[in-house]
């Protein structure tokens, strides 16, 4: 399939090359390449392509060179680096800190900044979010069987998985009761994607590492958990009811109901994540995904691909 005129956003994966360096005046040159992981060159009716082998599209020469002036050119570069560098370094602190406090010790915040909450203000405007969708599977039924641990339990996970999603840079949308809605909000949507990724098996490893064990050793029941991710375009606005007074901001957005969903179709333990969100990750992401046929028949849409990430 060719790329031409078939999405709006898509990403390219280069590798670079260092020719030389002028120290004196910081100048460097660089031979920029299509990833040789990501992309195959090949000859169609006598015009040059490059195939991508993860998303089967032929990308023109001419959109490869347009694409490397876009990335390497006059347009800003953003970066967007979470505060941990190395997640099991921080599930380890973590979970002694969660020891100590289930111990009687106080709260220990993490090292690692986060960032501050953030409302998404009103605005008629679409913009491109990504977004996360988190469920605590058999919340019902362990709330039954313990409700005192689970009730003791809950605001612990809730408070470490909200802190992971600041230091990704990224904000709560919502509690769901049982879990949560983030997003990411940032003006380059691949490292949207990436950050996205990193942060969704950051959580797997944050409950599996850090708090499960916390809550085992303090007798707490354990817990699991299921991620959805995916991305696109959303609209704010606010809601008001004169007669009450009450206000909100509400998020209209197919790639939010999409989340939800995909989340639906994890099961315990599991990160999925949408077709949107995976054309657009870096090819390490890519080469850590695998197609999920079987988990599209609980999405209303049954020919959207879902991917699991490992």
């Amino acid at each position: 399939m060719s790329l031409k005129g078939r999405r709006e956003r898509f990403r390219m994966d280069f590798e670079q090359e260092l020719v030389r360096a002028d120290e004196t005046t910081r100048a460097a040159s660089f031979v920029i390449r299509p990833h040789s992981r990501r992309y195959q060159e090949v000859t169609r009716d006598g015009e040059v392509y490059f195939l991508d082998k993860f998303l089967k599209t032929l990308i023109p020469k001419d959109e490869i060179e347009k694409s490397i002036l876009e990335q390497f050119g006059d347009l800003p570069v953003h970066t967007l680096s979470p505060s941990v560098d190395s997640m099991p370094a921080y599930a380890n602190t973590r979970k002694e800190a969660l020891l100590a406090e289930l111990e009687g010790s106080s709260y220990l915040a993490p090292k690692e900044p986060a960032d501050p909450h953030k409302d998404l203000p009103p605005d008629q405007e679409p913009k491109w979010l990504t977004f996360l969708s988190v469920d605590i599977c058999g919340s019902t039924a362990l709330r039954k069987s313990n409700r005192a641990g689970f009730d003791k339990a809950l605001p612990i996970f809730l408070r470490e998985m909200a802190t992971l999603v600041g230091q990704f840079h990224g904000a709560i949308l919502k509690i769901t009761g049982d879990g949560f809605i983030a997003y990411i909000d940032h003006p380059s949507y691949t490292r949207q994607a990436d950050n996205t990724i990193d942060l969704g098996l950051s959580f797997l490893v944050v409950l599996r590492d850090s708090i499960n064990p916390a809550l085992v050793r303090a007798g707490l029941p354990q817990l699991q958990i299921r991620v959805g991710a995916d991305c696109g375009e959303a609209t704010v606005s606010e809601f008001n009811v004169p007669t009450t007074g009450y206000s909100s901001f509400e998020v209209a957005s197919d790639a939010l109901n999409q989340a939800v969903k995909i989340q639906e179709a994890a099961e315990a333990g599991e990160l999925l994540v949408g077709r949107s969100l995976y054309e657009l990750l870096h090819v390490g992401w890519l080469e850590r995904s695998t197609l999920a046929e079987a988990r599209s028949h609980n999405l209303a849409d049954r020919d959207y691909e879902v991917y699991f990430v490992s």
